[in-house]
């Protein structure tokens, strides 16, 4: 996905945007333009396929990620 190119359709329409979604009334909303209110997934880079809708998120913060290997269950 970063590198513009969508893993599932093949099709170079993926776009990005930065703490681009925000979870409320339990579920996920996404937004072209800023979020307004609710509470923000931050630091987070969004990737989504304008062609088929796939979408992937990335933490960048290392000490994000850091804390994740010690604290969640490796699959």
């Amino acid at each position: 996905m970063k590198s513009g190119k969508c893993p599932k359709c093949g099709k170079q329409t993926v776009f990005m945007k930065r703490d681009g979604i925000y979870f409320a009334g339990g579920g996920v909303y996404v937004f072209s333009t800023d979020w307004g209110a609710g509470k923000p997934v931050k630091e987070v880079d969004q990737y989504l396929c304008a062609s088929c809708g796939y979408f992937e998120s990335y933490i960048e913060d290392k000490a994000k990620l850091e804390k994740v290997v010690k604290d969640w269950k490796k699959v």
